[in-house]
């Protein structure tokens, strides 16, 4: 009897071994230079959502860029060769990140003007005498209240706005500078814009990547911006609903993208300066079987009217600044948007 429960006790445990074995070989993926690329590649097929809209041939890019792969490769070539193949996509929101680089396409900024010198604030408008309120930094022109927004990555507190709003309640209008912001929390987007409103806006619609094809989408969802509410009886007060001048330049991206088609959206607000960079899809993440985390954009917004956002979003009023303004120690944009308010 002990000899067969000490038979049926090894049968069993190389069950389980040999079980065990066959999990954990099934659960290694390939980390071949060539499995990685295609890992690669097959996630951005199945995940990237503006194929249609940048006229992109990526079965085309994949085989360009597997001919460069072979297995003798080191780590760096391989990272570059999958970086450069991504940098097809032209957009800011695709990144191959590994424990020694991280790749980037910037052109949505770099090949284009600056449009911003936050010195020349500094020196000719400000003097010192600028507030730091929260996120913001704010300025009183007697008539003209500014707020300038750094980065989208920077809290909103209710109390700052109430506190900025409050301050320029009786000014003609104010004038937010979103310039060179590359973008951060979306929920800071409608914590700002539900301040200029008193009653709800449709701002655009959106959609996201559902199915492997490159064409399967979910359906459409409207975005809405309703008005900031906490319940006080003296609520106009820390809203703002006369006119509001909004400035861009090619360095707003992702978030600010976001925040520009909320506001431009609105009744009551002007845009003024330069397109922005774009970036109208939120990422998608995945890790590869060697490590690297590789992103794509997985979502698309729309204006109301159809327009995707991914390209950038063109002004109302386009300035650029120009040298002579700036030896004034004029900004250009600035002074466009206190004219609008004033005019």
């Amino acid at each position: 009897m002990k000899s067969i429960i000490k038979i049926t006790t090894i049968l069993l445990l190389a069950m389980v071994f040999t079980s065990c074995e066959k999990i954990f070989m099934e659960s290694q993926p390939e980390t071949t230079p060539m499995a990685i690329f295609e890992e690669a590649w097959t996630f951005a097929d199945r995940e990237y959502s503006f194929f249609e809209f940048k006229n992109i041939d990526w079965q085309a890019i994949h085989d360009e860029y597997a001919a460069k792969v072979n297995d003798e490769m080191g780590q760096q070539e391989l990272f570059n060769v999958i970086a450069d193949m991504l940098y097809e996509l032209k957009d800011g929101h695709v990144n191959l990140s590994s424990s020694f680089d991280r790749s980037r396409n910037w052109t949505w900024f770099l090949n284009h003007a600056p449009n911003f010198d936050y010195d020349l604030l500094e020196r000719s408008y400000f003097k010192e005498e600028e507030e730091f309120t929260g996120a913001f930094t704010t300025y009183d022109f007697g008539d003209v209240g500014y707020m300038r927004y750094s980065s989208f990555s920077s809290n909103v507190s209710a109390s700052a706005l109430d506190y900025i709003l409050t301050k320029f309640k009786n000014h003609k209008g104010i004038i937010i500078d979103v310039r060179d912001n590359g973008g951060g929390s979306v929920s800071n987007v409608s914590a700002i814009a539900e301040r200029f409103i008193s009653s709800s806006v449709l701002i655009g619609r959106q959609d996201y990547k559902n199915g492997p094809n490159r064409d399967e989408f979910s359906d459409l969802s409207d975005i809405e911006v309703t008005p900031y509410d906490n319940g006080e009886e003296d609520i106009e007060s820390i809203r703002f609903t006369k006119p509001v001048v909004l400035l861009t330049n090619r360095s707003c991206y992702s978030a600010t993208t976001f925040f520009t088609q909320y506001m431009r959206s609105l009744p009551n607000v002007t845009t003024v300066g330069d397109w922005t960079g774009g970036g109208g899809g939120a990422p998608s993440f995945t890790e590869l079987a060697n490590g690297w985390i590789i992103r794509v954009s997985n979502t698309r917004l729309f204006a109301p009217d159809g327009f995707n956002v991914e390209g950038g979003i063109p002004p109302d009023v386009q300035v650029e600044m120009n040298d002579t303004d700036k030896a004034n120690g004029l900004d250009s944009i600035l002074e466009k948007g206190l004219e609008i308010i004033r005019g």
